[in-house]
């Protein structure tokens, strides 16, 4: 009989409460989805990460310590894994890349990769930018997901490199392929009501309410209220939005790939509402937006790339928390501070604000629209 288990990766956080904060919640993400794992019978389940203090569920599970003789090499570390737990089979989550795939999606995932398990097949969350992936006679793939430098690119390399069959899972509910990466990922998270249990008591905290989360939803909640998407949107969430809500959308969609094409480490990435913002200062930038729009998404790194930064996580964290004195950047520290005194609610973010987290937001807002 084939071997299908589960290998789940986290990494660590640095010290600062902000990254502490997004840490804690990436672990009770991975403590939910290894809870999950467990009740649809996956054995075996290997937890890879830095240290364990933070570990003390009642779960058999295989702890596997990330090499310290040698730098960190994802794909390295993780075929050893794979060839060490004798897998034919595995599905591979990134700590807290599935927090809102729910125990029937799983057990479709399994299910599915069950019914492949003589063909070269691939389940993933996103076949450009894999959080996730189910892979069957991973033998196959090994030399494959040896080289991979980020989990991000494995799915894509396996169906060019390694001739695999894809299936992107979330195209049934696009929501299921947020991850958690930044704050505003867990206050959008926080407003869902399908949270992990370990996860809600991690959102629980003082900290994330400086996020103006709730007056965004407000906002675009309103009928005829005029919303900005702004950086690297995604075309499927705006479309989510549309549908989800009845207010007048202005999309800047720009530099969508600007991580994977090196544009972002190379000073290559120019925004048009960067150059509007270079021309006008922050101020007079967020009144501009703030004549023309009552709510206001963005994706900060885009911008901030533009400026030619390349931020710590730390000052990019507190920048989304509005955390303006912990910001060691001056230019982030003023363009933070001037979204914080926008005439309108400014949510500030990463990649996932612009594309899974508008899709959370849709069913929060559809949630609320639906009769008890």
């Amino acid at each position: 009989m084939q071997k299908l288990g589960a290998i789940v990766m986290l990494g660590s956080g640095g010290a600062s409460p902000q990254e502490q904060l997004v840490l804690t919640a990436q672990r009770a993400a991975t403590i939910d989805l290894i809870y999950a794992l467990n009740h649809l019978n996956i054995n075996p389940i290997i937890l890879c990460s830095q240290e364990f203090s933070w570990w003390a569920e009642d779960i058999p599970v295989w702890l596997a310590p990330d090499p310290v003789n040698r730098t960190f090499h994802f794909g390295e570390h993780l075929a050893e894994t794979i060839i060490a737990s004798q897998l034919d089979h595995v599905v591979y989550f990134g700590g807290a890349s599935a927090p809102l795939l729910d125990q029937q999606m799983l057990g479709l995932l399994l299910d599915l990769l069950r019914q492949s398990s003589t063909k070269r097949t691939l389940i993933c969350n996103n076949l450009h930018s894999s959080d996730w992936v189910g892979l069957t006679n991973v033998k196959d793939a090994l030399p494959i997901i040896k080289a991979a430098e980020r989990d991000n690119g494995l799915a894509w390399a396996l169906r060019e490199e390694g001739r695999y069959h894809v299936r992107v899972l979330p195209e049934i509910r696009q929501a299921a392929a947020m991850d958690i990466d930044t704050p505003t990922d867990l206050a959008i998270l926080r407003q869902h009501a399908e949270s992990g249990p370990a996860l809600r008591q991690a959102l629980n905290t003082p900290l994330l309410d400086s996020i103006p989360i709730q007056a965004v939803l407000d906002t675009i909640a309103r009928p005829g209220s005029r919303l900005a998407l702004v950086g690297r949107v995604s075309p499927r969430a705006w479309d989510a939005v549309s549908h989800a809500t009845q207010c007048w959308i202005r999309v800047f969609s720009e530099e969508r790939g600007m991580i994977a094409s090196g544009r972002a480490t190379e000073n290559g990435v120019r925004s048009l509402l960067g150059v509007l913002l270079d021309l006008q200062g922050p101020q007079a930038f967020f009144e501009t937006l703030g004549s023309i729009v009552d709510a206001a998404i963005i994706d900060s790194r885009v911008l901030f790339a533009h400026q030619g930064l390349q931020p710590s996580a730390a000052d990019r964290f507190a920048s989304d928390l509005f955390w303006v004195n912990a910001i060691e950047e001056p230019w982030i520290r003023e363009f933070t501070a001037a979204a914080a005194a926008a005439p309108i609610p400014i949510l500030l973010g990463g990649h996932s604000a612009v594309g899974g987290g508008l899709h959370v937001m849709s069913e929060i807002l559809a949630a609320r629209a639906t009769p008890n």
